[in-house]
């Protein structure tokens, strides 16, 4: 869906996997932390 919507961003919030696929590497914002500690810092 990113993909095909260059409005779009994708965002990942995965501790020791924070991945992206390469077509939406300039949409994309990735986190490599813990969900709950990056909720709780907002």
């Amino acid at each position: 869906m990113t993909y095909a919507n260059p409005k779009a961003t994708y965002i990942c919030i995965n501790k020791g996997e924070a991945e992206v696929p390469r077509e939406i590497e300039k949409q994309s914002i990735c986190v490599n932390n813990d969900i709950y500690e990056v909720l709780k810092s907002l």
